[in-house]
């Protein structure tokens, strides 16, 4: 049988939590992202911020997301249901 040292040692390997006897383990710390390394291996960071440097000035670089985006944006311009001018919202009439 595993001593509970071995076994706080695993899981601290494993899911990157410090668990020290004492400390003060505040709701903000615990709602904070969850990053061990296994999971930064298994979520690799995005490319977005890279590739926008690496295209030539003329080109632009966009995302899936940001391609769809713009053209739902497009579309409800055209029927008239986009987002208002800069300056003539709901609220600027008064």
């Amino acid at each position: 049988m595993a001593s509970k040292e071995a076994v706080r040692k695993v899981v601290r390997e494993v899911f990157g939590i410090v668990n020290l006897p004492g400390t003060n383990r505040a709701h903000k710390t615990l709602k904070k992202g969850f990053m061990s390394p296994f999971d930064k291996r298994y979520y690799p960071e995005p490319i977005d911020k890279y590739a926008r440097k690496a295209f030539p000035e003329g080109m632009r670089y966009t995302t899936e997301l940001e391609e769809r985006r713009l053209a739902k944006l497009d579309q409800l311009r055209r029927r008239g249901k986009g987002p208002p001018k800069k300056g003539s919202g709901k609220r600027s009439k008064k």
